[in-house]
Order: structure tokens, then C-alpha cells, then sequence
């Protein structure tokens, strides 16, 4: 009995350290362009992240300094800005059947800038609407993109400002923080 509880712990370290060391020998940060292009060309405006980190162990992808720019017609600054976003993925389903169930979106001190132009338009009314289709690299490519559903969406420390264009100059209001905020 002592020998086979020996065996199975040291199976279970091994279990645990693989899970820890794998994500530091994946190269993530080589994946950076091809995210940022994807995002570019699913909501029509300019995507750029941070550092990237994955974590076998919960599951998650970690982008630092999310910035997801504006309608050029609005503003040259950035619509979104985060420190950090991480997702949440079910990691069996995507490894042995390459299925992405994601669980969760953290975004992590989001700051939106919500900007109305004097013909009652909104900066975010064209998020995706120029969305660039997809090209074909490759003749493995799908030819759509597939359908995510998302458990969970998780805002912490968001702040929003917003700015009426009346005329040619722009009334702001204050940025206000909010509580962490969770929509399931």
C-alpha cells in the first residue's frame, strides 16, 4: 500500500509541476500579432496589447495594457483602455476536441471614453461595423468565425468619461469609478 501511494504522489507532482513549467516554455508572446490583427479585423479599429501570459493551471490567457483605439471621425485617443484582460478558456475540451469554451472575460481597470457627435452619433455605434473579413492564409482556414459564447464578463475599477459635441467644441463630464462589476 505504501509503495502505490508513493507512486501516485510522485505522479500528482509531476502532474502539478508540468502544469506550472509548461506556460514559461510556450513562446506566447509570438502570438501577440496574429491576436492583435484578429481583433483589429473583428471590430473594425486598431487592437494593441501588452505582454502575454497563459496560465494552464485556471485556464487563462493574460494581455497587459489593452487599447482598443476610436472612431477616427471622434477622436485619435483611444475608446478603450485596460490594464489588464484575461480569458478564461475550459482547457480538455480545447485540447483534446479543439473546442473554445471560454468561461470568463476579466478586464481589469477598464477606462472607456464614450464621445457623441452633433448628429447624435455615438463613437461606439461603429464598433465592427467596418470589420474587415478575414483573409485566407492558409487552406486550412474556417471559412466563418465561429460563434463564442461567454459565462461571465467581469469589469473591476471601470471608469467611463463621455463628452457631448454640440457644436465644434465638446462639453466633458467627469470620469467616474465604479464598484467591480460581474455579468453573468
Amino acid at each position: 500500500m505504501g509503495k502505490k501511494l508513493r507512486i501516485l504522489l510522485i505522479a500528482v507532482v509531476v502532474i502539478v509541476v508540468l502544469l506550472v513549467a509548461v506556460p514559461f516554455l510556450i513562446p506566447v508572446n509570438k502570438f501577440r500579432p496574429t491576436i492583435e490583427q484578429t481583433a483589429s479585423n473583428a471590430l473594425g479599429r486598431k487592437v494593441s496589447v501588452g505582454d502575454l501570459s497563459l496560465s494552464l493551471l485556471s485556464g487563462s490567457l493574460t494581455a497587459k495594457d489593452l487599447s482598443v483605439g476610436d472612431d477616427p471621425k471622434f477622436s485619435p485617443s483611444p475608446f478603450l483602455t485596460a490594464q489588464s484582460l484575461s480569458v478564461g478558456v475550459e482547457v480538455l475540451p480545447l485540447i483534446f476536441s479543439k473546442t473554445l469554451n471560454v468561461t470568463g472575460i476579466t478586464i481589469d481597470e477598464p477606462q472607456v471614453t464614450l464621445l457623441r457627435n452633433p448628429a447624435g452619433q455615438w463613437n461606439y455605434s461603429s464598433l465592427g461595423a467596418s470589420a474587415k473579413p478575414a483573409t485566407k492564409s492558409s487552406s486550412t482556414a474556417p471559412a466563418s468565425t465561429p460563434e463564442i459564447s461567454v459565462k461571465k464578463l467581469e469589469l473591476k475599477t471601470a471608469k467611463s468619461s463621455l463628452a457631448l459635441r454640440l457644436r465644434k467644441s465638446a462639453i466633458p463630464t467627469t470620469t467616474s469609478p465604479s464598484p467591480p462589476a460581474t455579468f453573468p
